[in-house]
Formats: C-alpha cells, structure tokens, sequence
C-alpha cells in the first residue's frame, strides 16, 4: 500500500501473543510483530496422593455366606463348563476357591452316577460306563484330560526342565499325550463297566471328590513351575477355614461311601496337609 501524503497514521492491535503495529504515511507499510509473553496459567491443584491412594490388595476381605457362595461359584467356573453366573475373579480369589474343590467333585461325581444308573438298565454295563465317562469329560470341558496330555508330552518328550515347560505350554498334542489319554480313557471305562450300581457309586463318587481334594494336597507340597499357569491361580493359602471346608466334604462322603475303609485316603490327606 502506499500512502496519499495524509498524517502518519498509528494502529495497535493487541493479540493474546503478539502486539502488532502498523504504520502508514508516505513510505510503504510495514508491519512489526513483537512477542508478548503468554500470561501465566493458573496453577493447578494436583491432589495428593498420599491420603487418597486406592490399594486394591490392601481393601479388606469379604466375609459372610454372601462371600462364601461367590467363591463357591468361581470354584465351578473355574473346574467346570456347567452354567453359573458370570462372576469376575481376582487376585487370590482362584486360590481361596479351592476349598470347594470337593464340592465340586461332588457334583460332577452326581452327575456321573446319574447318567450310568439311567443307562445301564437299558443299554448294558459297557455302553453305560462309556456315557458315564463321556458326561465327565463334557461336564469338566475336558480341563483334566488336557492337563494329563500335557503332562506326558512334556515329562517323556523333554529332557531338560525348561525345555519340558515349552512342550507343555504347546497347543498341540503328542504322540506320548495321545496315548495317555487313550489309556486313561479305557481303563476308566473298563473299570466301570465291571462294576454294579452300588460299587459305581462308590467309585465315582470317591474318585471325583478325592482327586480334587488331592489338588490341595499337592499345592502344599509343590511349587508351581511358572507364575502364568493354574497352579499359581491355586497356589494360595485357603486359610484353617477353607482346610476345615475340604476336609469336611472329602470326610463325609469317604466315610458315607466307604465305612471303614474310609481311613485310608482321609489318612493320607492328613499327612499331605500336615
């Protein structure tokens, strides 16, 4: 732009960072930008956290028969495909659940000798001992069986510790788990199909509570080999009550099914925990 010889004439125009000034006269204009330092912001209350800290593991346990029936409830999520509500699981929560462990093997045991005293009368000993074996395998989503597989391919297809945890880690099946689950397959089937409605019922009900009691057995005396598996969900302590739990459940139903002969796996239970 040029001036028309009219009196310099002055602008200033403040911005919240800059001061522009523009002169206009004879010459022409210019325009001169000077920083302006911003204003400062106001500052900021940053709350402390030194009273306000929210320590998830620090919040105190639940206690009562409301508690009580939620880790109930994870027990059978955590061991079985059977409906329960969905129920979120926490830090040690897997671990405290364990005391039910029986309790479920109870269960499952029930629903074993249901579908085998439905069916023998029907279709025979043989058939009945296979539905029977099929309904604990569908009931448990085959959580045991997958665990045997992996237990045999890594201890008999490795030779070195770590290289026995990759193999277990491993989706896939090999020839050495294959062949126990086959095995252990048959050999239940065998076993039941030998056997009477009162004998079955002994059996199952025994070995489905007695192999989950058997669990907290051997957490007591062995350590997990990765903090990432089951075995360090399971791994916690479940406390004089959670004992006094398992304890009760395997109790009863060994003496009601047994008698006498209900002192040889409470026996051995006693020194695994001791």
């Amino acid at each position: 732009m040029v001036g028309s010889g009219a009196p310099l004439l002055s602008h200033h125009r403040t911005w919240p960072l800059a001061t522009v000034s523009i002169d206009r006269g004879g010459a022409p204009c210019w325009l001169r930008c000077v920083p302006v330092p911003a204003p400062p912001l106001p500052e900021q209350h940053v709350p402390s956290t030194e009273h306000h800290a929210c320590d998830a593991s620090a919040k105190p346990r639940r206690r009562g028969p409301a508690e009580a029936a939620r880790l109930v409830a994870v027990a059978f999520q955590f061991l079985t495909r059977l409906p329960v509500p969905p129920i979120p699981v926490g830090p040690g929560d897997v671990g405290r659940a364990s005391a039910a462990f029986p309790l479920v093997g109870l269960v499952v045991g029930g629903l074993v000798l249901g579908v085998w005293a439905a069916t023998a009368p029907l279709l025979g000993t043989v058939m009945a001992a296979i539905l029977a074996v099929a309904t604990a395998v569908a009931v448990t989503g085959a959580f045991h069986e997958d665990g045997l597989a992996d237990t045999f391919d890594g201890l008999w297809g490795g030779w070195e510790p770590q290289r026995r945890i990759e193999i277990m880690r491993d989706s896939r099946v090999g020839t050495y788990g294959a062949c126990a689950l086959v095995l252990s397959l048959a050999l239940r089937v065998g076993l039941l199909a030998q056997l009477d409605l009162a004998a079955a019922a002994r059996a199952v009900l025994v070995g489905h509570v007695v192999a989950r009691a058997a669990i907290l057995v051997q957490i007591r005396w062995l350590e997990p080999v990765s903090d990432r598996g089951h075995g360090a969900q399971v791994g916690e302590p479940v406390g004089p009550f959670g004992v006094g739990v398992a304890a009760t459940v395997t109790a009863v139903t060994c003496g009601a099914a047994l008698g006498a002969f209900a002192a040889a796996p409470l026996l051995a239970a006693m020194l695994g925990v001791a």
